[in-house]
């Protein structure tokens, strides 16, 4: 299966999950990191688009989350971690590009993200998501998407350290 089938596939998967409007943004994005691109109803007074100081961080901190979660696996000599955690990882990615530039998540389909700019993306994103999407599983892959994040949290902080000093002129 090719990297744009394992993407499309896991995005199909989250548009039938059902979002409990219960809880904060946190247990939102926890539950479906493209909640609030995909759903119909208001649920909550924000929107990632609109408030991303508000929401980045957390996506930032749910990564950690993921990435804590699927440790052990790699620890454990057993080489795999589960996919589904990987590709959560990866949309999450997208969905914060698409938030930092003010915009919910406009298309879902790779072909047409990959050819998005980004004011906030790190260097060769598309390729380095392409080679993960087409081993999500394997331990290098899992080095290869934290380091993505990585670099993202940085621009990102650069952004937004930009964005406030021109917003005071």
């Amino acid at each position: 299966m090719s990297g744009a089938a394992v993407f499309t596939s896991y995005v199909e998967k989250l548009k039938e999950k059902k979002v409990e409007i219960k809880g904060d943004r946190v247990d939102i994005l926890r539950a479906n990191p493209l909640a609030y691109d995909l759903s119909s109803e208001v649920l909550t007074d924000e929107f990632p688009w609109q408030e991303t100081e508000g929401f980045v961080p957390v996506m930032f901190e749910l990564w950690d989350e993921l990435k804590e979660k699927m440790l052990p696996r790699f620890q454990t000599r057993k080489s795999r971690c589960e996919e589904d955690d990987m590709l959560q990882g990866i949309v999450s990615m997208i969905a914060m590009f698409y938030w930092i530039k003010g915009e919910s998540v406009q298309t879902f389909e790779w072909e047409h993200i990959k050819q998005e700019t980004f004011p906030v993306a790190p260097i060769n994103w598309t390729e380095r998501l392409e080679f993960i999407l087409l081993k999500p599983t394997q331990y290098h892959c899992f080095i290869q998407l934290d380091e993505l994040y990585t670099e993202l949290k940085k621009q990102y902080g650069k952004y937004e350290a930009l964005k406030k000093i021109r917003q005071q002129r």
